[in-house]
């Protein structure tokens, strides 16, 4: 059941058995558990069923760190950031969960064999198929044409294959069912603006709510978990310090710390020595929800990674590079400007848009109208040279935080504030990255690459990916985690967390079908935990 907030009389009280915050992936992944279990559940979601500028312009924050738009970057709407979500698919493997020595902060409380039962119920909701990851199954079952797997001669570098996700609009595809189910309701353009606990912190009581007219609300729950994403999880437990001053959970000052995202870096080029073709299932652009390279629905990309061995022997992160297919004279900075002015205007940022940006993409049109009828086109194989785009591992670093600004949006809150750093592991698995292909690349006679300011490392643009994770993070020390290994905030025994923001290490993957895992697991946990 759907039900709008502004439409409920103020000052009404609800109850429920769990109360989850936020709608997203998390959220709603959680919303159908119970519902299958019939658990009175009750779901608050900022947003509506669809966008709205006003809605989103809560988002907006202050940035204190690298470059970083956190407005842009995710969704408030039913479905969260899967409404803008590009379908990237890939499970963590062992090494994302160990404590590696020369990773500072870095490990799980448990190893991947906590979470691999809980993959292939993600993959249904995902709605990928649970064919192999292998390269070697993609390559037998797709065409030569379509499918080349390059060879190289030391085995330092390996090809990773990700699928894709259709993608899946968690809001828009089971809208139908959360709609249906008899024990859920769902509380839209719901603003959570605090957690109210008893007077030693160490129970939620309730929580509250407001519209965007100021109607207030009260939600009372027997469990309350927190499904908001990366930034509002730790928001919302920073700005409910009645009780606790500094906020909720927080009582070591870890919360909002150890913010993660996996820094995009596109530095040099590689120009094909022979047949362009052959590195098409390598090319992002040629293999982005391509249908003919679908297996039972679903379709596949390549990528290179630095192999394990190599992280152990030269203490390195994971690294993914693969390529972008380019013609002779694209400007990638109009293309970008033209993608950077899409995006504001589907977000409806008017006040964001930069005149530079009008004056690039007016200035390159010709060009622009080229380069993007090239990339429709698929015409990788016609290229004449690739783009490098390269994804780093980040290391949690206690100093990447969120944390609250003194600015406030229209409730009243303070806003987030970002300070997102990349260090020295990330610069140095990068530029080693980028020696390791140029060297096997040019031995092997495949191509040439060229890598232009490879000395300036990450003093170059970094383009984030879009994955805001570790500010609630898992461990079993208070002193370093805010959740414990069931995703329950360390000292309040019925308030969890849901989503990214637990993830004490990230891996270089794709994080929301470890995301959905997770969350099944946490279902699974409370369902037993609780004997509903």
């Amino acid at each position: 059941m759907f039900i709008d907030a502004r439409e409920l009389p103020g000052g009404s009280v609800l109850d429920a058995a769990i109360c989850i915050v936020g709608g997203g992936v998390a959220g709603i992944t959680l919303a159908l558990e119970f519902a299958r279990r019939g658990i009175e559940t009750c779901v608050l979601e900022g947003g509506g069923l669809k966008f709205n500028a006003a809605s989103q312009s809560l988002y907006r924050s202050e940035n204190v760190g690298l470059a970083y738009d956190l407005h842009a970057s995710r969704t408030r709407q039913l479905g969260g950031s899967s409404n803008c979500w590009g379908g990237w698919i890939r499970p963590f493997i062992d090494i994302d969960f160990e404590r590696r020595d020369w990773v500072p902060n870095s490990g799980w409380p448990f190893d991947r064999t906590e979470v691999e039962p809980f993959y292939q119920r993600a993959n249904d909701l995902v709605k990928v198929n649970d064919h192999s990851f292998e390269p070697q199954f993609w390559r037998e079952h797709l065409s030569v044409k379509q499918v080349q797997l390059l060879e190289l001669n030391d085995g330092s570098l390996e090809t990773i294959v990700s699928k894709f996700s259709p993608p899946t609009r968690f809001g828009r595809d089971y809208r139908a069912a959360l709609a249906a189910a008899a024990t859920t309701r769902v509380l839209l353009n719901a603003n959570v603006t605090e957690i109210e606990t008893s007077e030693d912190a160490a129970t939620v009581t309730g929580v509250h709510v407001e519209t965007a007219e100021h109607k207030k609300i009260f939600v009372r729950a027997k469990r309350t978990i927190l499904a908001a994403g990366g930034v509002e999880n730790a928001r919302l437990m920073l700005l409910s310090n009645k009780v606790a001053q500094q906020g909720i959970g927080n009582h070591y000052d870890v919360v909002g710390r150890y913010f993660m995202e996996h820094p995009r870096i596109r530095q040099g080029q590689m120009v094909p020595l022979n047949n362009a073709a052959a590195f098409r299932f390598y090319d992002a652009r040629h293999t982005y929800h391509n249908p003919d390279l679908a297996v039972d629905g679903t379709s596949a990309s390549a990528h290179f990674g630095l192999a394990e061995q190599v992280q152990r022997r030269e203490k390195l992160v994971q690294c993914r590079t693969y390529f972008r297919a380019c013609r002779s004279g694209e400007d990638s900075d109009v293309t970008e400007r033209f993608h950077e002015l899409y995006s504001a205007i589907r977000l409806k940022n008017y006040r964001d848009i930069k005149l530079r940006t009008f004056a690039t993409v007016a200035r390159g049109s010709p060009n622009l109208m080229a380069s993007l009828l090239y990339r429709r086109l698929r015409l990788a194989a016609k290229s004449d040279y690739f783009q490098i785009e390269s994804v780093v591992e980040p290391v949690p670093d206690r100093e990447s935080r969120i944390t609250l600004s003194r600015q406030r949006d229209s409730l009243g809150l303070n806003r987030a504030e970002l300070n997102w750093r990349v260090g020295d592991l990330e610069k140095r698995t990068h530029l080693r990255m980028l020696a390791l292909m140029k060297a096997q690349f040019e031995a092997g006679g495949m191509g040439r690459v060229d890598l232009e300011r490879a000395d300036a490392g990450l003093q170059l643009p970094i383009i984030g990916c879009n994955h805001h994770m570790g500010t609630t993070r898992m461990h079993t020390d208070p002193r370093l985690g805010v959740v414990d290994r069931n995703c329950k905030v360390h000292g309040i025994h019925n308030l969890h967390v849901a989503g990214s923001s637990v993830f004490p290490t990230c891996g270089n993957d794709m994080p929301t079908l470890t995301i959905v895992a997770l969350t099944l697991r946490l279902a699974d946990h409370i369902t037993a935990q609780d004997g509903l």
